[in-house]
């Protein structure tokens, strides 16, 4: 197992997942360069290995016990609940960055699209809506008398 941090998150995916979830102390190593590598190759980018190096680091304080010798005290799970909550705001940052708005129908080409596309849902409402169904005849078209009589 190896562990490394060059201190430029720029050059390597590495030192950016460390350096998002602050595992850049040479003396106090909380990640190893493979399980990061793996977080990243199953997670996809690396702002979203970094949250679950986050929530790795957090589960792994959530095991030690809380300990107190006279004044003395060493709170795990207080460092495990910081990390969670470190992963919660790298989740947020990493959602941001990652959906693109999209607002369909906007353009003519967009409608012509969506109307060719044989897995849109057909709405609900649309403006052919006064056809006689099944038939793509307007309303106009049937015997205002028969309107009346059953209207």
């Amino acid at each position: 197992m190896s562990w490394s941090y060059s201190g430029n998150p720029s050059t390597s995916a590495n030192d950016e997942v460390r350096f998002l979830v602050g595992d850049t102390d040479t003396t106090d190593q909380l990640l190893q360069d493979e399980e990061i590598a793996w977080l990243i190759t199953n997670c996809g980018t690396t702002r979203f290995a970094a949250v679950e190096a986050a929530n790795g680091i957090a589960a792994k304080y959530s095991r030690m016990a809380d300990k107190a010798v006279g004044d003395l005290r060493l709170s795990a799970s207080q460092k495990s609940k910081q990390y969670f909550d470190l992963a919660k705001r790298l989740r947020r940052r990493a959602m941001v960055g990652s959906v693109t708005p999209y607002a369909g129908g906007i353009t003519e080409s967009d409608k012509n699209i969506n109307r060719d596309n044989p897995d849109t849902v057909v709405p609900f409402f649309n403006r052919e809506q006064g056809e006689i169904p099944g038939t793509g005849l307007p309303q106009q078209s049937i015997d205002p008398t028969l309107t009346e009589q059953n209207g």
